[in-house]
Formats: structure tokens, sequence, C-alpha cells
């Protein structure tokens, strides 16, 4: 749990900036260009999962396994990152020379989507860089810089950017340079502490070119399997773009960007949980690996679980901030915030194979699992449009959770879901819908009221989880977790 409170500080500054900045983009530029932006912006996700080549990932088995070779891997670094940022000028470069008009043209007919998308591709190569630096920031342990880069600068200098062009007029235009230009800056930051941190020293100057070409052997079949995630992600906006409206995607994006709500603390507690996994393997402590991934789920659905049944019974709400453009499906909802409620209680799951040696299965599996997606897309968008974009991502990402952990039980006899995570999920939604059923003769439909009623639903969850589900390990994390801020407390006393 070392620098947990921490990752998960940046990480919920990084949610709850991106999540206010979602809201003004959308009530500022409003559904249609909401939704352009959130295609590109799929695009550049898209591609910057293919760019580092697996080497984020690889970062993480190559640093963290090894230890007593962690200076001679270091100076290893420096190739791969120019590895990878070779490949990732590549899409821009072409976007540059008429690729982005023929896709306006051809796939994504909105004005000024080529342009939109060539701006966007800017930050590809560094995005890439930044990936691969957090790979191997994560492998040493120390996600701290990258969290510092990542989650608070990026985040920051995008709304600061993007308010001020805001300010001079600029409306579509504010976003798009922003969100370039706070890869570029938080690459510079991320870049300067790379240098002091991860510069080898002591060492041969002499690299093992053995082993660099051994990682980047293995190094695409762990970048397969991260690509398969994001393009499953990304596949329902992908073609609901190509089938349906912009502001079919842009409504679509703004229940996305509440649902994103659901992981806001529980992503931190698995920043360095795959190097982790790596060495109990390599030490075959196969209960200690079982503990590891069990907890971690366990905790995330702690977490995740109330924030996952708010947004269940309230998140078709959002017109009530984001304006009339915005009023949305409850169906959708509810299976939008399903599918990323289970990403992220099982989003780490994928470490029991990717860092054990059997990435090759876990690639198998999420490209078996990406063909599911692109085929209920295409037979599920064209006639039932946002409603089948959600069902065909919740059945694909069911599908890969639960064969995952029958393939991890197989093969290693461990058990990665209890009994907990069930009997967490079940409080909360029930605890919930008696909420909305108690306050629902008097429910105004107004956002105060809406307010007012999740707050009650998260006090009563709170006293029962903390009376029945949580351990007293659990509440000596929480007080750990809180210390920075009472100590903040204390100094403005």
């Amino acid at each position: 749990m070392k620098g947990a409170p921490l990752n998960a500080a940046a990480m919920m500054y990084a949610k709850v900036v991106g999540f206010a900045a979602g809201i003004v983009i959308a009530r500022v530029i409003g559904a249609t260009q909401y939704g352009m932006i959130n295609v590109a912006r799929s695009v550049l996700e898209s591609c910057s999962i293919v760019s580092p080549l697996g080497l984020d990932l690889a970062m993480q088995r190559h640093l963290g396994s090894a230890s007593e070779h962690l200076a001679a891997r270091l100076g290893q670094l420096r190739v791969f990152r120019l590895i990878a940022f070779g490949i990732a000028v590549i899409p821009p470069l072409l976007a540059a020379t008429g690729f982005s008009s023929y896709v306006e043209e051809s796939i994504y007919r909105y004005p000024d989507f080529a342009s939109v998308l060539l701006v966007t591709l800017i930050a590809l190569p560094f995005a890439t860089d930044i990936a691969v630096l957090g790979g191997a920031y994560r492998g040493v342990l120390n996600p701290a810089p990258f969290m510092l880069a990542n989650f608070v600068v990026q985040p920051t200098v995008r709304l600061i950017i993007m308010g001020l062009l805001f300010v001079l007029g600029y409306r579509l235009w504010a976003v798009v340079v922003a969100m370039s230009a706070s890869y570029i800056i938080s690459w510079a930051v991320l870049a300067f502490l790379a240098h002091k941190d991860m510069s080898a020293r002591d060492t041969d100057d002499r690299l093992d070119w053995i082993e660099i070409r051994s990682v980047l052997r293995y190094a695409p079949c762990l970048g397969a399997s991260l690509i398969f995630v994001v393009w499953i992600r990304s596949a329902d906006c992908l073609f609901l773009g190509y089938f349906g409206s912009a502001r079919d995607v842009g409504q679509y994006a703004a229940i996305l960007t509440i649902a994103q709500l659901i992981g806001l603390v529980g992503e931190a507690l698995g920043q360095t949980l795959g190097p982790r996994v790596a060495l109990r393997y390599r030490n075959n402590d196969l209960a200690a690996m079982e503990y590891l991934l069990a907890e971690n789920i366990r905790r995330m659905t702690l977490l995740s679980a109330p924030i996952f049944a708010a947004i269940l019974f309230w998140g078709d709400r959002i017109d009530l901030v984001l304006g009339p453009t915005f009023e949305v499906d409850t169906r959708v909802v509810a299976l939008v915030s399903a599918r990323i409620f289970l990403q992220t209680i099982f989003g780490y799951s994928g470490f029991a194979l990717s860092m054990t040696g059997w990435h090759a299965r876990e690639t198998v599996l999420l490209g078996c699992g990406f063909l599911l997606s692109v085929v209920l897309c295409s037979v599920l968008v064209p006639p039932l449009g946002q409603l089948g974009a959600a069902l065909a991502s919740f059945v694909t990402m069911s599908m890969i959770n639960l064969v995952r952990c029958a393939v991890v039980l197989r093969m290693f006899k461990i058990r990665i879901v209890g009994a907990s995570v069930a009997t967490t999920t079940v409080l909360a939604v029930t605890t919930a819908g008696f909420v909305w059923l108690l306050l629902r003769a008097v429910d105004t439909r107004t956002l105060a009221f809406t307010v007012l009623e999740a707050a009650v639903f998260l006090v009563l969850f709170a006293g029962t989880a903390w009376r029945l589900l949580i351990t007293d390990q659990d509440r000596d994390y929480i007080f750990a977790l809180f210390g920075p801020f009472r100590g903040l407390v204390r100094i403005g006393r």
C-alpha cells in the first residue's frame, strides 16, 4: 500500500477536475460538439495504447521482477522510450498529410473534424512517453512522480488553458487545444523528473541488447492485452459515432463521464499491483498472490459499489446539470454504470495472467472479447443506438471477467473473487433502492433534492458498511488515507 494515499488523492483530484471540466464543456459547447470531441479523444486513446508497443506494461514486469538488476535495467529505459516515441510520431504525420481529411469524408462526417483530429493527435508522442515512464515508475514501486504529472499537472493545465481560451471567446477549439497542450506540458514535467530519478548510475554503460530484445519480444503481447482493453472500452463510442449522430455520442459520453466517478478512489489501489503480483509469482507464493488480488477486488468493491448504486438510481438526471440537450435513457445509464462498475473492480485482475508469464492467454481472452464487442456493436448499434452500444459493452465486459476468473481458478487454484464482493454490491443497491422508493412520493426531480437523496443513501450505506463489511485493517488504511488531510486541518487551526 506504499504511496496509496498520494495515489488516491491524485486520482481523485484528476477525476473531480475532469468531471467538473466535463460539465462546463458540455454546457458551453452542447451535445453535438461534445460528441465530436469525444470521438477524437477516443481515437487518441486508441492510438496511445498501440504506440507504446506494450512497453508500459513490460516496464512494470521488467523492473519489478529483478531488483538486483535494477540499475542496469534502468539504463535500458532510454532505448525503449526512443522506440515508442518514434512509433508514436507516425499517426500525427499521417493526419497532417491528409488522412484526417479522409476520416472526415468517409467515416465521421462532422464539420471541422479533420482539423480537430489533427490537433488532438499532436499529443500522441507525448502521451506515449508518459505511458512508458509511468510503467517504469510503477515497476520500481514509486508511482508518485507519474501520478503527479498525469493526474495533477495534466488536468490542472488543461483546465487553466481551456478557461483562458473560453474567456477569449473560443469554444470548440479551446477544448481541443487545451487537451493537446496539457499532454505536452505534463510530459515535460515527467521527463524532467525521470531524468533525475531514472538515470542509471554506477553501472556499465554497455547495454544488454539480448535482454532488450527479450523485452521487445514479449512487450507486444502484453501491449496487445491493453490494446484490446481500450478498444473494447472505446468500441461503443466509435460505432455510435459512425452509425449515429454527434449528438448521440455527446449524450452517451456525458453518461460515461458521470459513470467514471465509480472509480473515483478505488482505481488508486492497483497502481503498484502488477509488479507485486510478478514478485509473488516469481517467489512461487501463490497464497500471497491470491491474497493480493482478492483484497484488491474486495476493497475496490467497497469504494465503488455505493457510487455505482447512486448513479444507477439517480444518474439519469444529468440533464439537471448539463441542460435539456442531455436528456438520457434510464436503461442506458444502468447498463453503462454496470459496465464501468465491472471494469473498475476487475480492472487489475488481468495481472494474474499478464504478470505471471501467461500473458498470451490474457491476450487471447481479450482478443476474443474485442471481436465479440465489434460483432455486438455492429448488430445492436444500428437499430438501438445508445441502448445497443451500452448493451454490447456490458455483455462484452461481463463475458471477459467471468472467463478470466474461471481461467485463473483452473490454472492457479486461487479464487480472486470472494462472497464479500456480492454482499457489498447487494447492500449498496438495496440501500439505494430503499431510499429511492422511500422518497419517491415527495421527489421533485430538482438538483437539490437529487443531491439530498444521494447523500441520505451514502450516509446509510457508510454506517452499515462500517459495522458489517469493513475490517480493522480497512479502518487503519482509511485513517492512513486521510492522515495528510487531518494534518492540513491542524495547520489551518
